[in-house]
């Protein structure tokens, strides 16, 4: 009975070394390779880091440059006079349309008219509205024709 007791305790011991060479074979290779995890994961974050500030130190001329570009320049020059424009046409349909409203007998189309120049008379004045807005705008207010009004008056839809 000894002899398998000392058996036993021998296997054991011989599967405990074993177990502890395989725990720092185990060992000596996890840390390389965490070392390495971290590293990259360090790498990674100090570079979005300096991609977030790089971003952010980039903007102010980004956006200069896009308000000097070409295309926004012609665009927002041609956008003020359009919209002008359209503001002037508007009126004066809201005039002629107005007057026509007035001087209709038919109660029913009367009716169809002034409906129609209350449509006529909102979208006056968003385009008011809407040219007023990008006149306080400095980027593109700086890009407006010097023929053109400063604003619109909104008060002139309601002739």
């Amino acid at each position: 009975m000894s002899w398998s007791l000392s058996h036993s305790t021998a296997q054991k011991v011989a599967i405990m070394e074993q177990n502890t060479r395989q725990s720092k074979v185990f060992a000596d290779w996890l840390k390389p390779v965490l070392l390495f995890l971290l590293s990259a994961f360090v790498v990674f974050i100090a570079l979005h880091v300096f991609g977030v500030i790089g971003a952010a130190a980039t903007a102010p001329g980004r956006a200069v440059a896009k308000t000097l570009s070409t295309d926004n320049v012609i665009a927002s020059y041609e956008w003020f006079y359009d919209t002008n424009a359209q503001f002037d046409a508007r009126k004066s349909q809201i005039k002629a349309h107005s007057a026509l409203a007035k001087a209709d007998e038919d109660p029913k189309e009367r009716s169809r008219l002034n409906i129609e120049l209350a449509a006529m008379r909102q979208s006056c004045r968003d385009l008011a509205t809407k040219y007023n807005a990008n006149s306080e705008k400095v980027n593109k207010s700086i890009f407006k024709g010097g023929s053109l009004p400063e604003q619109l008056d909104s008060a002139a839809c309601e002739v």
